[in-house]
């Protein structure tokens, strides 16, 4: 039986930040909302050390096309994120209610 290649995710400092600023958000409501939002993190970023090739492109004008996938983190948010060879690189986490026309220097 074939294993999976694993692929190493590296969390870029921009990313963990931005993940820090949605679990305080939520954490003003319920701590434990905010908890959880680490745990399906690590979930996430788990996953993506099997098969990161199965999300679905990040298309935005600010963007190189076809350079970028999304994954869903919670209700609202995407992880977006590249993959060079055997790396997954997490760049940015976004609220996906907003547009996001333009983006924060990463």
């Amino acid at each position: 039986m074939n294993e999976l290649p694993k692929y190493t995710v590296l969390v870029s400092a921009k990313a963990r930040d931005m993940l820090f600023e949605h679990a305080r958000f939520l954490a003003q409501a319920s701590i434990k909302a905010g908890e959880s939002l680490f745990d399906q993190f690590e979930e996430k970023v788990d996953s993506l050390e099997e098969m990161p090739e199965r999300c679905a492109s990040y298309e935005n004008p600010c963007l190189p096309c076809g350079k970028y996938r999304k994954l869903a983190l919670e209700k609202y948010l995407l992880i977006i994120f590249q993959v060079s060879d055997d790396t997954v690189y997490i760049d940015l986490i976004l609220d996906a209610r907003s547009e996001n026309k333009t983006l924060p220097n990463f």
